[in-house]
């Protein structure tokens, strides 16, 4: 009788292990890599993305200032920005130490793995 029992409980967690496997990658779908390029000629200080709808700027994504000719790669999680089902199109916005600043409109993150602000 415990055999049996210690039998079916196996076979159901041998069963349902694929199923995690599953879950943990649709978690981890969301994340998405990004490489921030600086051929500016001048120090990178921000960047910024937002949906193309809203009229504001998510906070800085930098952890640290890029020097030009310099790349920093981030991650961020779609969820952060509305989930999955805000898209992956956003507005990128680079700042500089010169007060300036370059938009990218309408950017694919999903698609695309590197920004290269010029």
């Amino acid at each position: 009788m415990i055999n049996k029992l210690l039998s079916k409980v196996t076979m159901a967690a041998g069963l349902s292990l694929p199923l995690l496997g599953l879950t943990a990658a649709s978690v981890f779908a969301q994340m998405v890599t990004i490489s921030v390029i600086n051929n500016s000629g001048k120090t990178m200080t921000a960047v910024y993305m937002s949906p193309p709808d809203k009229d504001t700027w998510g906070e800085n994504e930098l952890e640290t200032p890029i020097a030009d000719r310099e790349k920093a790669d981030f991650q961020w999680n779609q969820a952060d920005y509305g989930g999955s089902e805000a898209g992956c199109v956003f507005d990128v916005r680079a700042e500089y130490v010169d007060d300036t600043s370059t938009n990218l409109p309408s950017v694919d993150l999903c698609k695309e793995t590197a920004l290269n602000f010029k």
